[in-house]
């Protein structure tokens, strides 16, 4: 194994990881350059990494294309996932391969696509709407909060057809099991699954059965009802052709719809507000198209481009290596686990002039270099969602925009901070936020 980091240098690499956020990987690849074999003792590797024995950091687009483009015999893209299987299940997308993912992934893409993306615009409206007229009467607000709520509320009436008088009790039953396992708690008791550490939190198994059984008493309703139909992911696969949907896989889609839709776009749309009222020009730019009467959103599609450049929802992009495999130039053997560091990867000065710079522009004059910018992962079990986030920020940030002037409480870039491995602004995205001028 070449040489790289040993425990004593990971350790503070963690330490930095929680004051600094991702910035604290790029210490370990100027030293050991793109790709960096981390040296843990076997018993803490097998523990930390689960299935895989070494650990390996990456941020070379060469070794990382035809990592995540392998064939799933040879690179298992879900056995990072497995740590917390028992809250989005064995059958949902997060753990499925091969043939089975790609029919699951087949069957709910409708409804994350095209034309069905314009019944989110109108909700988007009306809750910005709402909240600006909140946040004018308030000194400072921090907008991640309302972010999450809002993504909350659009995956239960817009996925999952949820009506409105039922909405509180699903949105304060989703919002506490949310809670929870976005806390730093989930990934220390995942890690600790073997002696029963998930089975031991009351809080955890509770919420979680209160959603389990909302989700259930839906799907029974449906049946029982198949003349109502609902253009929603729950009547997708309760309607699918070819072998037939259970409930329990049903179940399983729903909760990885709700896990993965939840925190991603309400960070990547804090973190875009974040970055505009720290830069001007940009801010500037991006107010003139969403106040320009003609629906034009060129310039918002490159600002949610550069932040997820800058500030990608996640960490890493994780794979087991099954059986032995050459990338680029290096040989990995199986039982190797493989992080993407994504951020690491999008600041590198080969692949974009100025990096560390929060420059929109540059998305509108070319194409982003694939597996140069990937926010959302990559190949077959690239995020089914990417194409609802881009839109959702675009929307939010075009109607803020629209309603009002925004400008930063502190003038200092807010940090990173992560929760459950997603990367929110350290303040909630802290602004002001003023009539128009």
């Amino acid at each position: 194994m070449p040489a790289g980091p040993g425990i004593a240098q990971m350790l503070r690499v963690a330490r930095r990881l929680m004051r600094d956020g991702d910035t604290a990987f790029d210490e370990l690849f100027d030293r050991y350059g793109d790709v960096v074999w981390v040296g843990l003792p076997p018993v803490l590797a097998r523990r930390m990494v689960s299935a895989g024995s070494q650990l390996v950091l990456l941020r070379d687009p060469n070794v990382i294309k035809p990592l995540l483009m392998a064939p799933a015999e040879v690179v298992n893209a879900t056995e990072p996932h497995r740590m917390v299987e028992g809250l989005w299940g064995e059958r949902s997308l997060f753990v499925l391969d091969g043939p089975a993912h790609h029919r699951m992934r087949k069957l709910m893409l409708p409804r994350l696509r095209g034309e069905a993306l314009a019944q989110w615009r109108e909700i988007i409206a009306t809750r910005v709407q709402g909240a600006v007229r909140e946040w004018l009467n308030e000194p400072a607000v921090a907008v991640h909060p309302f972010m999450q709520d809002l993504s909350l509320e659009l995956i239960l009436k817009i996925l999952l057809s949820v009506p409105d008088s039922e909405l509180p009790q699903w949105k304060s039953a989703w919002r506490d099991l949310l809670k929870t396992v976005t806390s730093g708690q989930l990934a220390f008791r995942s890690a600790l699954r073997s002696v029963g550490a998930m089975k031991l939190w009351p809080r955890y198994q509770r919420e979680l059965q209160t959603c389990e059984r909302l989700v259930f008493q839906e799907i029974a309703r449906r049946r029982r009802h198949p003349e109502v139909e609902h253009d929603d992911v729950i009547d997708l696969l309760l309607r699918a052709e070819g072998e037939p949907v259970s409930d329990n896989e049903i179940r399983d889609q729903v909760f990885a719809t709700m896990i993965g839709g939840y925190d991603p776009p309400a960070a990547l749309a804090s973190w875009a507000i974040e970055r505009l009222v720290r830069n001007p020009n940009a801010l500037a730019a991006a107010t003139a198209e969403a106040r320009g009467g003609e629906g034009q959103t060129a310039y918002l599609d490159a600002v949610v481009h550069e932040t997820l450049r800058l500030r990608p929802p996640f960490l890493f992009v994780a794979r087991l290596i099954q059986a032995p495999i050459t990338l680029g130039e290096h040989h990995f053997p199986a039982g190797t686990m493989t992080m993407v560091v994504m951020s690491a990867v999008h600041r590198q000065p080969a692949l974009y002039d100025d990096p560390k710079a929060f420059r929109p522009e540059r998305f509108l004059q070319q194409r982003a270099t694939f597996y140069g910018h990937i926010p959302f992962g990559g190949g077959q079990h690239r995020c089914i969602g990417d194409r609802v986030a881009i839109f959702e920020v675009i929307h939010i940030l075009a109607e803020v925009l629209r309603l009002a002037d925004i400008e930063a409480v502190d003038p200092r870039d807010e940090r990173v901070r992560l929760e459950s491995g997603v990367h929110i602004p350290a303040n909630g995205g802290l602004v002001r936020v003023k009539q128009l001028g």
